[in-house]
Protein backbone atom coordinates (compact mmCIF):
# COMPACT_ATOMS: atom_id res chain seq x y z
CA UNK A 1 0.00 0.00 0.00
CA UNK A 2 1.78 4.04 -1.10
CA UNK A 3 2.41 6.32 1.62
CA UNK A 4 -0.80 8.23 0.08
CA UNK A 5 -3.25 6.25 0.12
CA UNK A 6 -2.21 5.31 4.17
CA UNK A 7 -2.45 9.07 4.67
CA UNK A 8 -5.94 9.23 2.81
CA UNK A 9 -7.07 5.88 4.92
CA UNK A 10 -5.97 7.99 7.97
CA UNK A 11 -7.26 11.58 7.20
CA UNK A 12 -10.77 10.02 6.52
CA UNK A 13 -10.31 8.02 9.78
CA UNK A 14 -9.48 11.44 11.68
CA UNK A 15 -12.13 13.16 10.09
CA UNK A 16 -14.90 9.97 10.91
CA UNK A 17 -13.00 10.52 14.75
CA UNK A 18 -14.18 13.83 14.67
CA UNK A 19 -17.46 13.15 14.12
CA UNK A 20 -17.34 10.25 16.97
CA UNK A 21 -16.44 13.02 19.51
CA UNK A 22 -18.93 15.41 18.48
CA UNK A 23 -16.71 18.54 16.83
CA UNK A 24 -17.65 17.76 12.65
CA UNK A 25 -16.88 21.55 12.61
CA UNK A 26 -13.38 20.66 13.16
CA UNK A 27 -13.05 18.86 9.41
CA UNK A 28 -11.39 21.10 7.09
CA UNK A 29 -14.84 21.62 3.88
CA UNK A 30 -17.25 20.49 6.41
CA UNK A 31 -20.09 21.40 4.14
CA UNK A 32 -23.81 22.74 4.96
CA UNK A 33 -25.09 21.47 1.75
CA UNK A 34 -23.11 18.39 1.61
CA UNK A 35 -21.89 17.08 4.80
CA UNK A 36 -25.11 18.39 6.91
CA UNK A 37 -28.34 19.11 5.09
CA UNK A 38 -27.49 15.17 2.96
CA UNK A 39 -27.38 13.09 6.10
CA UNK A 40 -30.67 14.48 7.10
CA UNK A 41 -32.22 13.11 3.92
CA UNK A 42 -33.97 9.82 4.77
CA UNK A 43 -35.46 11.92 8.11
CA UNK A 44 -36.88 14.59 5.82
CA UNK A 45 -38.33 11.81 3.50
CA UNK A 46 -39.66 9.86 6.13
CA UNK A 47 -41.48 12.68 7.82
CA UNK A 48 -42.49 13.68 4.29
CA UNK A 49 -43.85 10.41 3.18
CA UNK A 50 -45.80 10.46 7.18
CA UNK A 51 -47.54 13.53 6.39
CA UNK A 52 -48.86 12.54 2.85
CA UNK A 53 -50.19 9.15 5.08
CA UNK A 54 -51.78 11.03 7.13
CA UNK A 55 -53.09 13.55 5.22
CA UNK A 56 -57.13 12.09 5.88
CA UNK A 57 -60.21 14.13 7.17
CA UNK A 58 -62.17 12.28 9.95
CA UNK A 59 -65.01 13.52 8.64
CA UNK A 60 -64.70 11.91 5.08
CA UNK A 61 -65.05 8.06 4.17
CA UNK A 62 -63.05 5.50 4.22
CA UNK A 63 -62.39 6.05 0.17
CA UNK A 64 -62.39 9.66 0.05
CA UNK A 65 -59.46 9.58 2.26
CA UNK A 66 -57.67 6.69 -0.23
CA UNK A 67 -58.38 9.16 -2.82
CA UNK A 68 -56.67 11.71 -1.08
CA UNK A 69 -53.79 10.18 0.02
CA UNK A 70 -53.37 8.37 -3.71
CA UNK A 71 -54.02 11.68 -5.05
CA UNK A 72 -50.98 13.48 -2.96
CA UNK A 73 -48.54 10.94 -3.55
CA UNK A 74 -49.05 10.92 -7.35
CA UNK A 75 -48.60 15.20 -7.17
CA UNK A 76 -45.79 14.72 -4.87
CA UNK A 77 -44.14 12.48 -7.67
CA UNK A 78 -45.25 14.53 -10.74
CA UNK A 79 -43.39 17.78 -9.05
CA UNK A 80 -40.41 15.47 -8.59
CA UNK A 81 -40.60 14.24 -11.71
CA UNK A 82 -40.40 17.96 -13.16
CA UNK A 83 -37.20 18.91 -11.06
CA UNK A 84 -35.35 15.99 -12.06
CA UNK A 85 -36.50 16.65 -15.67
CA UNK A 86 -35.58 19.96 -15.73
CA UNK A 87 -32.30 18.62 -13.84
CA UNK A 88 -31.54 15.79 -16.79
CA UNK A 89 -31.75 13.50 -14.13
CA UNK A 90 -33.35 10.07 -14.03
CA UNK A 91 -37.17 11.17 -13.37
CA UNK A 92 -37.50 9.04 -10.26
CA UNK A 93 -33.92 9.51 -8.91
CA UNK A 94 -33.55 10.75 -5.18
CA UNK A 95 -31.38 13.85 -4.90
CA UNK A 96 -27.57 13.55 -4.05
CA UNK A 97 -27.35 16.37 -2.14
CA UNK A 98 -30.13 18.69 -0.21
CA UNK A 99 -30.37 22.06 -1.68
CA UNK A 100 -32.98 24.84 -1.51
CA UNK A 101 -35.42 23.07 -4.20
CA UNK A 102 -34.95 20.05 -1.53
CA UNK A 103 -35.74 22.15 1.27
CA UNK A 104 -39.07 23.52 -0.42
CA UNK A 105 -40.18 20.57 -1.24
CA UNK A 106 -40.21 19.46 2.01
CA UNK A 107 -41.33 22.94 3.36
CA UNK A 108 -44.48 23.26 1.18
CA UNK A 109 -45.58 20.30 0.12
CA UNK A 110 -47.33 19.14 3.19
CA UNK A 111 -49.40 22.65 4.32
CA UNK A 112 -49.73 22.92 0.47
CA UNK A 113 -51.71 19.48 0.72
CA UNK A 114 -53.54 20.14 3.93
CA UNK A 115 -54.65 23.54 2.37
CA UNK A 116 -55.92 22.64 -1.12
CA UNK A 117 -57.23 18.91 -0.27
CA UNK A 118 -58.57 19.43 3.22
CA UNK A 119 -59.10 23.37 3.04
CA UNK A 120 -57.88 24.29 6.08
CA UNK A 121 -54.96 26.71 6.17
CA UNK A 122 -54.47 27.61 9.27
CA UNK A 123 -53.32 24.03 9.77
CA UNK A 124 -51.33 24.58 6.39
CA UNK A 125 -49.62 27.34 8.51
CA UNK A 126 -48.78 25.69 11.30
CA UNK A 127 -47.33 22.82 9.43
CA UNK A 128 -45.23 25.02 7.59
CA UNK A 129 -43.82 26.59 10.94
CA UNK A 130 -43.57 23.32 12.29
CA UNK A 131 -41.68 21.85 9.42
CA UNK A 132 -39.14 24.71 9.52
CA UNK A 133 -38.43 23.81 13.37
CA UNK A 134 -37.74 20.25 12.11
CA UNK A 135 -35.49 21.23 9.81
CA UNK A 136 -33.67 23.41 11.50
CA UNK A 137 -33.82 20.95 14.01
CA UNK A 138 -32.45 18.00 12.11
CA UNK A 139 -29.68 20.57 10.79
CA UNK A 140 -28.63 21.32 14.25
CA UNK A 141 -28.41 17.87 15.29
CA UNK A 142 -26.42 16.48 12.28
CA UNK A 143 -24.66 20.07 11.59
CA UNK A 144 -23.31 20.13 15.53
CA UNK A 145 -23.55 16.12 16.33
CA UNK A 146 -25.61 16.82 18.88
CA UNK A 147 -26.31 12.81 19.81
CA UNK A 148 -22.32 11.87 19.57
CA UNK A 149 -21.99 14.82 21.83
CA UNK A 150 -24.84 13.58 24.10
CA UNK A 151 -23.21 10.02 23.59
CA UNK A 152 -19.62 11.37 24.53
CA UNK A 153 -20.71 13.26 27.58
CA UNK A 154 -22.75 10.38 28.85
CA UNK A 155 -20.02 7.89 28.65
CA UNK A 156 -18.17 10.79 30.32
CA UNK A 157 -20.17 11.17 33.46
CA UNK A 158 -20.41 7.23 34.10
CA UNK A 159 -16.73 6.78 33.82
CA UNK A 160 -16.40 10.33 36.74
CA UNK A 161 -19.41 9.56 38.46
CA UNK A 162 -17.24 9.22 41.68
CA UNK A 163 -15.49 12.36 40.78
CA UNK A 164 -18.98 14.16 40.22
CA UNK A 165 -20.16 12.40 43.09
CA UNK A 166 -17.26 13.47 45.52
CA UNK A 167 -17.47 17.51 43.98
CA UNK A 168 -21.12 17.10 44.92
CA UNK A 169 -20.75 16.20 48.40
CA UNK A 170 -18.22 18.72 48.65
CA UNK A 171 -19.59 21.61 47.18
CA UNK A 172 -23.47 20.85 48.59
CA UNK A 173 -23.58 20.13 52.28
CA UNK A 174 -24.75 23.34 53.34
CA UNK A 175 -27.74 23.94 50.58
CA UNK A 176 -29.11 20.70 51.93
CA UNK A 177 -29.31 21.86 54.93
CA UNK A 178 -30.80 24.96 53.81
CA UNK A 179 -33.16 23.25 51.46
CA UNK A 180 -34.35 20.60 53.93
CA UNK A 181 -35.92 23.28 55.81
CA UNK A 182 -37.62 24.62 52.70
CA UNK A 183 -38.77 21.24 51.80
CA UNK A 184 -40.85 21.20 55.32
CA UNK A 185 -42.12 24.48 54.81
CA UNK A 186 -45.84 24.76 53.99
CA UNK A 187 -45.14 28.08 51.97
CA UNK A 188 -43.14 26.01 49.72
CA UNK A 189 -45.29 23.54 49.43
CA UNK A 190 -48.33 26.20 48.65
CA UNK A 191 -46.27 27.58 45.94
CA UNK A 192 -44.71 24.92 44.25
CA UNK A 193 -47.04 21.74 44.69
CA UNK A 194 -50.18 23.60 43.82
CA UNK A 195 -48.67 25.63 40.98
CA UNK A 196 -49.77 24.90 37.35
CA UNK A 197 -48.01 22.33 35.43
CA UNK A 198 -47.17 24.90 33.49
CA UNK A 199 -45.90 27.50 34.99
CA UNK A 200 -43.95 24.65 36.93
CA UNK A 201 -41.93 23.55 33.55
CA UNK A 202 -41.97 27.79 33.14
CA UNK A 203 -39.77 28.06 36.46
CA UNK A 204 -37.62 25.30 36.19
CA UNK A 205 -36.75 26.69 32.94
CA UNK A 206 -35.82 29.53 34.44
CA UNK A 207 -33.59 28.19 36.58
CA UNK A 208 -32.07 26.30 33.73
CA UNK A 209 -32.01 29.49 31.04
CA UNK A 210 -29.88 31.71 33.78
CA UNK A 211 -27.48 28.59 34.76
CA UNK A 212 -27.06 27.76 31.29
CA UNK A 213 -26.39 31.99 30.68
CA UNK A 214 -24.16 32.33 33.46
CA UNK A 215 -22.10 28.88 31.78
CA UNK A 216 -21.79 30.38 28.59
CA UNK A 217 -21.26 33.61 29.23
CA UNK A 218 -17.18 31.96 30.97
CA UNK A 219 -16.81 29.81 28.56
CA UNK A 220 -14.38 32.10 26.43
CA UNK A 221 -12.81 32.43 29.56
CA UNK A 222 -12.44 28.63 30.01
CA UNK A 223 -11.51 27.48 27.10
CA UNK A 224 -9.34 30.99 25.36
CA UNK A 225 -5.85 28.63 25.85
CA UNK A 226 -7.22 25.15 24.47
CA UNK A 227 -7.06 26.10 20.75
CA UNK A 228 -2.94 26.79 21.40
CA UNK A 229 -0.37 24.74 22.01
CA UNK A 230 3.58 25.60 22.94
CA UNK A 231 5.33 22.34 22.48
CA UNK A 232 4.88 20.37 19.49
CA UNK A 233 5.62 17.14 22.31
CA UNK A 234 2.29 17.66 23.86
CA UNK A 235 0.58 17.81 20.95
CA UNK A 236 2.30 14.49 19.56
CA UNK A 237 1.53 13.06 23.44
CA UNK A 238 -2.47 13.95 23.54
CA UNK A 239 -2.87 12.73 20.22
CA UNK A 240 -1.69 9.09 20.94
CA UNK A 241 -4.73 6.51 20.44
CA UNK A 242 -6.73 8.72 17.81
CA UNK A 243 -6.25 8.19 14.22
CA UNK A 244 -3.84 11.09 13.95
CA UNK A 245 -1.46 9.22 15.31
CA UNK A 246 -1.03 7.55 12.09
CA UNK A 247 -0.49 10.35 10.23
CA UNK A 248 2.78 10.67 10.31
CA UNK A 249 3.06 14.29 10.52
CA UNK A 250 6.31 15.86 11.27
CA UNK A 251 6.69 18.91 14.25
CA UNK A 252 7.60 21.63 12.53
CA UNK A 253 4.28 20.87 10.46
CA UNK A 254 2.38 21.29 13.04
CA UNK A 255 -0.63 23.49 13.10
CA UNK A 256 -0.53 24.47 16.78
CA UNK A 257 -1.91 27.85 16.52
CA UNK A 258 -4.67 27.39 13.61
CA UNK A 259 -7.01 30.10 15.00
CA UNK A 260 -11.00 28.58 14.79
CA UNK A 261 -13.68 29.64 12.66
CA UNK A 262 -16.91 30.75 14.57
CA UNK A 263 -18.24 27.45 13.58
CA UNK A 264 -15.74 25.35 14.94
CA UNK A 265 -16.00 27.51 18.69
CA UNK A 266 -19.34 26.95 18.73
CA UNK A 267 -19.14 23.61 18.11
CA UNK A 268 -16.35 23.03 20.77
CA UNK A 269 -18.24 25.34 23.32
CA UNK A 270 -21.25 23.53 22.67
CA UNK A 271 -19.23 19.93 23.54
CA UNK A 272 -18.50 21.57 27.09
CA UNK A 273 -21.69 22.72 27.85
CA UNK A 274 -24.08 19.55 26.81
CA UNK A 275 -20.95 17.73 29.06
CA UNK A 276 -21.76 19.91 32.08
CA UNK A 277 -25.63 20.20 31.60
CA UNK A 278 -25.45 16.15 31.96
CA UNK A 279 -23.52 16.03 35.16
CA UNK A 280 -25.54 19.71 36.53
CA UNK A 281 -28.96 17.38 35.86
CA UNK A 282 -27.08 14.14 37.51
CA UNK A 283 -26.71 16.31 40.71
CA UNK A 284 -30.26 17.81 40.71
CA UNK A 285 -31.44 14.33 40.06
CA UNK A 286 -29.64 12.93 42.97
CA UNK A 287 -31.16 15.83 44.98
CA UNK A 288 -35.11 15.32 43.27
CA UNK A 289 -34.67 11.35 44.23
CA UNK A 290 -33.67 12.64 47.58
CA UNK A 291 -36.39 14.47 48.46
CA UNK A 292 -39.01 12.24 46.87
CA UNK A 293 -37.44 9.45 49.12
CA UNK A 294 -37.61 11.56 52.53
CA UNK A 295 -41.43 13.08 51.33
CA UNK A 296 -42.61 9.33 51.44
CA UNK A 297 -41.23 8.38 54.06
CA UNK A 298 -41.57 11.59 56.46
CA UNK A 299 -44.13 13.81 55.40
CA UNK A 300 -48.15 11.92 55.60
CA UNK A 301 -51.33 12.84 53.52
CA UNK A 302 -52.61 14.83 55.89
CA UNK A 303 -49.66 17.15 56.67
CA UNK A 304 -50.01 17.47 52.71
CA UNK A 305 -53.61 18.08 53.05
CA UNK A 306 -52.63 21.36 55.62
CA UNK A 307 -49.85 22.75 53.56
CA UNK A 308 -51.16 23.22 49.97
CA UNK A 309 -54.89 23.68 51.73
CA UNK A 310 -56.21 21.27 49.73
CA UNK A 311 -56.88 17.45 48.79
CA UNK A 312 -53.72 15.93 47.77
CA UNK A 313 -53.77 14.34 43.98
CA UNK A 314 -52.58 10.47 45.18
CA UNK A 315 -50.65 8.82 42.97
CA UNK A 316 -48.97 5.63 44.83
CA UNK A 317 -50.87 5.70 48.07
CA UNK A 318 -49.04 3.74 51.39
CA UNK A 319 -51.54 2.95 53.41
CA UNK A 320 -49.47 1.32 56.51
CA UNK A 321 -47.47 4.49 57.08
CA UNK A 322 -50.28 6.81 56.07
CA UNK A 323 -48.05 8.41 53.35
CA UNK A 324 -48.17 8.15 49.59
CA UNK A 325 -46.21 9.63 46.21
CA UNK A 326 -48.63 12.74 45.35
CA UNK A 327 -48.16 15.08 42.69
CA UNK A 328 -47.67 17.88 45.50
CA UNK A 329 -44.73 15.75 46.46
CA UNK A 330 -43.54 15.62 42.61
CA UNK A 331 -44.01 19.13 42.21
CA UNK A 332 -41.76 20.35 45.43
CA UNK A 333 -38.64 17.90 44.92
CA UNK A 334 -38.17 18.52 41.12
CA UNK A 335 -38.23 22.19 42.33
CA UNK A 336 -36.03 21.73 45.27
CA UNK A 337 -33.82 19.40 42.22
CA UNK A 338 -34.18 22.62 39.96
CA UNK A 339 -33.10 25.09 42.49
CA UNK A 340 -30.03 22.81 44.04
CA UNK A 341 -28.30 22.00 40.52
CA UNK A 342 -28.94 25.80 39.36
CA UNK A 343 -27.04 26.85 43.02
CA UNK A 344 -24.18 23.81 41.70
CA UNK A 345 -23.44 25.64 38.24
CA UNK A 346 -22.96 28.91 40.13
CA UNK A 347 -21.19 27.44 42.91
CA UNK A 348 -18.27 25.52 40.67
CA UNK A 349 -18.30 28.49 38.47
CA UNK A 350 -17.40 30.80 40.34
CA UNK A 351 -15.42 28.90 43.32
CA UNK A 352 -11.53 28.63 42.02
CA UNK A 353 -11.16 25.15 43.49
CA UNK A 354 -14.22 23.71 42.58
CA UNK A 355 -14.30 25.33 38.31
CA UNK A 356 -10.78 24.37 38.37
CA UNK A 357 -11.63 20.56 38.99
CA UNK A 358 -15.12 20.29 37.61
CA UNK A 359 -13.89 21.56 33.95
CA UNK A 360 -10.56 19.75 33.73
CA UNK A 361 -12.59 16.47 33.55
CA UNK A 362 -14.88 17.74 31.01
CA UNK A 363 -11.98 20.09 28.82
CA UNK A 364 -9.60 17.30 28.78
CA UNK A 365 -11.14 15.44 25.70
CA UNK A 366 -12.12 18.54 24.16
CA UNK A 367 -7.56 19.57 23.80
CA UNK A 368 -6.87 16.52 22.41
CA UNK A 369 -10.06 16.99 19.63
CA UNK A 370 -7.86 19.92 19.26
CA UNK A 371 -4.14 18.30 19.14
CA UNK A 372 -6.00 15.92 16.63
CA UNK A 373 -6.85 18.93 14.89
CA UNK A 374 -3.31 20.41 14.63
CA UNK A 375 -1.76 17.27 13.56
CA UNK A 376 -4.82 17.25 10.80
CA UNK A 377 -4.25 20.40 9.47
CA UNK A 378 -0.75 19.57 9.34
CA UNK A 379 -1.33 16.18 7.21
CA UNK A 380 -3.27 18.64 4.99
CA UNK A 381 -0.85 20.84 4.19
CA UNK A 382 2.30 18.36 3.37
CA UNK A 383 -0.76 16.81 1.33
CA UNK A 384 -0.91 19.87 -0.75
CA UNK A 385 2.66 20.88 -0.59
CA UNK A 386 3.31 17.31 -1.94
CA UNK A 387 0.74 18.20 -4.89
CA UNK A 388 2.91 21.29 -5.87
Amino acid sequence: MSARSTDAEALKATEAWFRRQGVPHLIEDYSTRRDILTRTLPFLITVLALQILLNISLDWPWWANVLSVVGAVAAVTATWMGINALRRRKLLALPDEVGPVEMLVFLLTSPALTGFILGDWESAAFGLLGNALLLLGAYLTVGFGLLPILRWGARRLVRDAKDVLGLFARALPLLLIFVTFLFIAAEVWQMAGTIELERLIAVLGLFALVAAAFLISRLPHELNDLATFERSERVIELVQGTPAAGLGVSPDSLRMDAPLRPAQWTNVGLVVVVALALRVVFVGSLVGVFFLVFGGIAIDLSTVSSWTRSDPRVLLDFPWTGTGLTGELLQVAAFMASFSGFYFTIRVLTDREYRHEFFEDVVGDVRQALAVRAVYLGALAQIEEDRD
